[in-house]
C-alpha cells in the first residue's frame, strides 16, 4: 500500500520543476515602461494667448495682446501619476507664466466704418428687428491701442483627473489655486469724458484736482494695502507738487504717454507737460493686482511621448476678486516640452 503513494510524490517531486521552467519559457516576464517615479520638470517652448476681462462697479474693459499669441520658454513641473485604473488616473500640475496685454477690445465706432458699410446697416437697422441690431454691434467689436498695458506673471497649481495613460494620448481636467500679479490701466470711460475732465475747471486747480482724486477713491483705485505711494499721492493730488510727483511716479511704471486728453489738459497752461501725462493716465482705472486667486481650471489635450517629446494643448486661467473688481483671465497655449524625470 504504502509503494503506489511513494511513486506518486516522487513522481510530482521530478515533473514540477520542468512544467515550471516550461511556463516561464512560454511567458517571459514583461517589463514595466519607466514612468515617473517622484516628478517631472519640463521645459519646452509654448505659444500662448492671454485675455483679461475686467467688470464691476458698473463698467468693464478686456484686455488683449497685439497678435494671435506670443511665442515664449515654459518650465511646468509636474507630479507622477497615480494611475486609478487603465484608463483614468490623476497627478498634480504647477503652470506659470507671463503675459503683456497692450490692446483693448473696443466697439467700432460708426464714423470709423466705411460709407458703405454705415449705409447697410442703418438699412437692415430700419427693416429689421433689434436682434439683428445687437448681432451687428457685436460683430464690430475689434482690437484697439488706447494707450494701455497690463503686464504681469501668473502661477496655478492644480490638481488634474485624466483620461488616459502616460503612454497614450490624455484629457485632462483640473481645479486649484493660483497666484497672480498684474500691474498697468485699463479704459472703462469714453475717449470724450477724458478731455472734457482736463477742459473743466480752468480757473481753480486745487478743486478739479481734488475732484479727480474723488473719482479715484469711487473708482477703487486708492487701496493702501496694495501699493501705499500711489494712494497717498492720489488722495492728495491738490497738494503741492504732487501731481507732478505722480507723473513721474507712473512714468517709472510705463505708464505714461501722450495722448488727445494729456495735450487738451496742457493746452490750459495750467498744468505742465507731466502733469498733463499724469492727468491723461488717471482717467483709466490703475490695475495693481498681487494677489491669490481662490479659482483657476484648465483643460488639456496631451500627446503622447515620441523621441522624448510631449505636446500639449489647454485652456483655463486664474479669476481675482479685488477691489470691487473681478479679473477673468483666460489663457491658450500650444506647448512642446521634454519631460525630465526623477
Amino acid at each position: 500500500m504504502r509503494y503506489p503513494f511513494v511513486v506518486l510524490f516522487l513522481s510530482v517531486l521530478f515533473f514540477y520543476p520542468l512544467a515550471s521552467e516550461e511556463n516561464l519559457e512560454k511567458d517571459p516576464p514583461q517589463e514595466e515602461p519607466r514612468r515617473t517615479k517622484y516628478f517631472s520638470i519640463n521645459p519646452g517652448v509654448t505659444i500662448e494667448s492671454v485675455t483679461v476681462d475686467i467688470s464691476g462697479r458698473g463698467k468693464n474693459a478686456t484686455m488683449t495682446q497685439e497678435g494671435p499669441g506670443k511665442i515664449s520658454w515654459m518650465l511646468d513641473v509636474k507630479s507622477a501619476d497615480y494611475q486609478i485604473t487603465k484608463y483614468f488616473g490623476i497627478n498634480l500640475l504647477l503652470h506659470n507664466s507671463n503675459f503683456y496685454l497692450d490692446r483693448q477690445f473696443v466697439s467700432k465706432l460708426p464714423s470709423v466704418d466705411s460709407p458703405s458699410s454705415s449705409t447697410s446697416a442703418s438699412d437692415s437697422g430700419s427693416s429689421g428687428s433689434k436682434g439683428s441690431n445687437t448681432n451687428v454691434n457685436q460683430s464690430n467689436r475689434v482690437k484697439d491701442d488706447l494707450d494701455t498695458n497690463i503686464e504681469g506673471t501668473y502661477s496655478m497649481l492644480v490638481p488634474i483627473f485624466y483620461i488616459g495613460n502616460p503612454e497614450t494620448m490624455r484629457l485632462g481636467f483640473g481645479l486649484g489655486p493660483a497666484r497672480v500679479r498684474m500691474r498697468g490701466n485699463a479704459d472703462f470711460q469714453d475717449p470724450g469724458t477724458g478731455i472734457a475732465l482736463a477742459l473743466a475747471n480752468r480757473g481753480n486747480r486745487a478743486e478739479f484736482l481734488n475732484n479727480v482724486s474723488a473719482i479715484q477713491f469711487a473708482s477703487g483705485n486708492i487701496n493702501p494695502n496694495d501699493d501705499p505711494t500711489l494712494s497717498y499721492l492720489l488722495a492728495n493730488l491738490g497738494t503741492g507738487n504732487n501731481l507732478e510727483l505722480l507723473g513721474y511716479y507712473f512714468a517709472s511704471q510705463g505708464l505714461l504717454r501722450p495722448d488727445l486728453t494729456a495735450l487738451s489738459a496742457f493746452s490750459t497752461g495750467r498744468y505742465s507737460a507731466v502733469e498733463s501725462m499724469a492727468l491723461s493716465s488717471l482717467f483709466r482705472n490703475q490695475v495693481n493686482i498681487n494677489a491669490n486667486a481662490r479659482f483657476a481650471f484648465m483643460f488639456y489635450v496631451e500627446t503622447p511621448p515620441f523621441v522624448g517629446l510631449r505636446g500639449r494643448l489647454s485652456f483655463g486661467g486664474p479669476i481675482v476678486k479685488e477691489n470691487g473688481y473681478t479679473y477673468e483671465m483666460r489663457t491658450f497655449h500650444i506647448a512642446l516640452y521634454m519631460p525630465i524625470e526623477f
